[in-house]
């Protein structure tokens, strides 16, 4: 039976000091970076091979606290432990790092973190690693932990394995993303419906890492069933992750990661005239009005992939000679900012999938999420142009406009915001005036709910 949002509110109402849980990959040094900023206790944890990342880049000292001695400031504040019934919640450790043997089996441990009045910070590696099958099933019914984010939505990024994923919540939103093509599994590989003469690609899961996407690029249908096929000779790929693969358009234009945090406590907040004014202007109500200003703009990144960077870097005629199928596995991040007047288009669908989901699985979205686009150069139709505000098109004339088209959506903490730790983002910096990472608002969320007594408003 799955955990109702009900019971953890519950749970959560009897926490007097919230501690962040985060699991140790991912963005976890982010959030344990924003914890420690807020005063807030913290507890990672982790496996063998992955513990020396945080053991080597401790997150220790209070609030505001300037470290010289690193060594003495990590003996003092970080406990480092095998079960996590051996921290004790009166005890003066600020951070604690667990080692268990897989990630997965944190789930026995629900009571003891229950105890400790831990609050879970989602992230995809916790959603993979913890959520047990493509439903999150370990997470939605077993896992009684209450969650800084949606436990129900995070099972949506899993395309084509679940019956409402978030390419059908883009659809319900009326936002854009890419045009999918139906093709059929045969014997060796895969035979269009309807032959395809424009590029596409097709994202499947890889046959033996089944956390890991394969991305094969085509320039039509008939040279994506020979690549398919090659695939297939070469183990990459099988029946199994074909039959939950999805072949799309490919959409030209560069990457950016729009990251945003919505904030359920600023949603029951009077914002004033930017209230009535999104009302009035957007032909809202306005509990979506407050809703939209609480759909809060962070970040921008983009991300760098093997090994598809490494060749792009290659002359023309050495790429033309390499005949090896490039990987698209993200590797780093760097952060990025859009011309302004894009800006429109990226709130104005960040908005709208906000509210579908708002609709169509209540409460919607909590927390840390990220809206992963492609901006590309769109054609669009004679007097259209002023409802994208270019205001130099003569009227009847076609024109053309810059659109984010939804390639993605994370519902969780984003992978690219490590770039922004210690340093913050350019947007929220500006908007709140300090230094302010994705790791940083999530514990200020933390913060405020546990002095306004509305910790059961951000959980689930």
């Amino acid at each position: 039976m799955t955990i109702s949002r009900e019971e953890m509110q519950e749970v959560a109402k009897s926490y007097e000091e919230p501690v962040g849980l985060n699991i140790g990959s991912h963005s976890a040094l982010d959030a344990w970076q924003g914890q420690r900023n807020y005063g807030i206790r913290s507890i990672i944890y982790t496996t063998p091979l992955r513990a020396r990342i945080y053991l080597e880049n401790p997150m220790v000292g209070m609030a505001g606290e300037e470290i010289e001695d690193l060594a003495s400031a990590v003996k003092r504040d970080l406990a480092v432990v095998e079960d996590p019934r051996d921290i004790r919640k009166d005890g003066n450790w600020r951070s604690a790092i667990i080692v268990l043997d897989m990630y997965e089996d944190i789930i026995k441990y629900a009571d003891d973190l229950v105890e400790l009045e831990c609050v879970q910070i989602p992230n995809r590696a916790f959603s993979v690693y913890v959520g047990g099958d493509e439903n999150c099933s370990l997470i939605e019914k077993k896992f009684g932990v209450p969650i800084l984010g949606s436990r129900k939505l995070l099972k949506i990024e899993n395309r084509g394995e679940v019956e409402r994923d978030y390419y059908w919540f883009a659809e319900k939103a009326g936002i854009p993303y890419p045009k999918s093509y139906r093709f059929e599994v045969v014997k060796g590989g895969i035979r269009f419906k309807e032959r395809v003469d424009e590029p596409m690609i097709l994202k499947a899961e890889h046959a033996a890492r089944t956390l890991e996407r394969e991305f094969i690029f085509a320039s039509d249908s008939s040279d994506m069933e020979e690549k398919v096929a090659k695939e297939v000779r070469l183990g990459n790929l099988n029946r199994a992750s074909l039959e939950r693969a999805r072949a799309e358009q490919i959409v030209l234009g560069p990457h950016a990661n729009l990251n945003f945090f919505f904030s359920p406590l600023d949603a029951k907040s009077d914002w004033g005239d930017a209230e009535r004014a999104m009302a009035k202007l957007y032909g809202l109500s306005i509990e979506d009005a407050r809703a939209c200003l609480s759909n809060q703009f962070l970040s921008i990144d983009e991300r760098r992939e093997t090994i598809l960077d490494g060749l792009k870097r290659l002359p023309m005629d050495v790429q033309e000679k390499i005949t090896k199928t490039p990987s698209f596995e993200v590797t780093c991040h760097l952060p990025m900012s859009l011309r302004e007047s894009l800006l429109k288009e990226a709130h104005r669908f960040a908005d709208a999938f906000l509210l579908a989901t708002r609709k169509h699985e209540p409460p919607g979205i909590i927390g840390a999420w990220c809206l992963q686009t492609l901006i590309t150069w769109q054609k669009i139709g004679p007097g259209t142009a002023v409802k994208f505000g270019l205001y130099d098109v003569p009227e009847g004339k076609e024109s053309y406009v810059h659109l984010p088209v939804t390639q993605d959506v994370a519902l969780r903490h984003g992978g690219g915001t490590n770039t922004h730790m210690g340093i913050g983002a350019q947007y929220s910096n500006a908007k709140y005036g300090r230094t302010m990472s994705m790791g940083d608002r999530i514990a200020l969320e933390i913060k405020r709910a546990r002095e306004l007594g509305s910790l059961p408003d951000i959980v689930t």
